[in-house]
Parts: C-alpha cells; sequence; structure tokens
C-alpha cells in the first residue's frame, strides 16, 4: 500500500512540475477570454450558422411541400401539351400583340415572294 502512495505523490509531483501555477493577477480573466476568442474561428461560427439554417430550411422546404399537396388549382389541368397551348391566352393579354399581327397579315398579304438562293 506504501509503494501506491509513493506513485501517487510522485505523480501529483510530476504534474506540478509539468504544469506551473496560474498567476492570478488583474489581467488574469482578460488574457483567458482573449485565447477563447482565439480559438472562435471561421469554422465555428460557420458551424453554428450551419445549426441554425439547416433545420430553418427543412422547415420551410416542408411547408412548401405542404402548400403544394393542399394547393387547388383554379383552373383544370390540361391533359394535352396542346391542350395547355390552346389554353394559354397570354400573347392576347400583351400590348404589342396587335403589332405584331399586322406586321404577320401585312407579310403575308404582300403578292412577291423573297427569292431564296
Amino acid at each position: 500500500m506504501e509503494d501506491y502512495d509513493r506513485k501517487l505523490d510522485d505523480l501529483f509531483r510530476d504534474y506540478r512540475a509539468a504544469c506551473p501555477d496560474v498567476d492570478a493577477g488583474p489581467d488574469f480573466m482578460p488574457k483567458l477570454w482573449q485565447k477563447i476568442e482565439v480559438r472562435h474561428s471561421f469554422w465555428f461560427f460557420f458551424q453554428r450558422f450551419c445549426r441554425i439554417a439547416a433545420p430553418a430550411c427543412a422547415a420551410i422546404g416542408l411547408l412548401l411541400v405542404a402548400l403544394n399537396v393542399t394547393s387547388t388549382t383554379e383552373y383544370p389541368v390540361a391533359s394535352t401539351y396542346a391542350d395547355a397551348l390552346a389554353a394559354d391566352h397570354t400573347a392576347e393579354r400583351t400590348d404589342y400583340a396587335e403589332a405584331i399581327r399586322s406586321n404577320m397579315d401585312r407579310d403575308y398579304d404582300s403578292t412577291t415572294v423573297p427569292e431564296t438562293r
């Protein structure tokens, strides 16, 4: 048993020699906080941002999926591509549609056919 006590005393003595006493002066806490803040690098802030942003993005994604699933369409869905094109009246609602049509009508009314080489 005495051998264990001697080994423990040697261990404590080696520990005290390896770790000097901390000088608890007036600038002890500011220096300690400087050491802590130096360790807060870019990756620390990046990890912190990701821990906040990832769940927020997941929640927004789930909200968009839920809105997409539960949404009702005001207009019936066209069954084919041709039906969708026939149902599209956006060209009739634009301001420049009449100008395009009047130019196209003049081109078709002309009796001369352009020569091709």
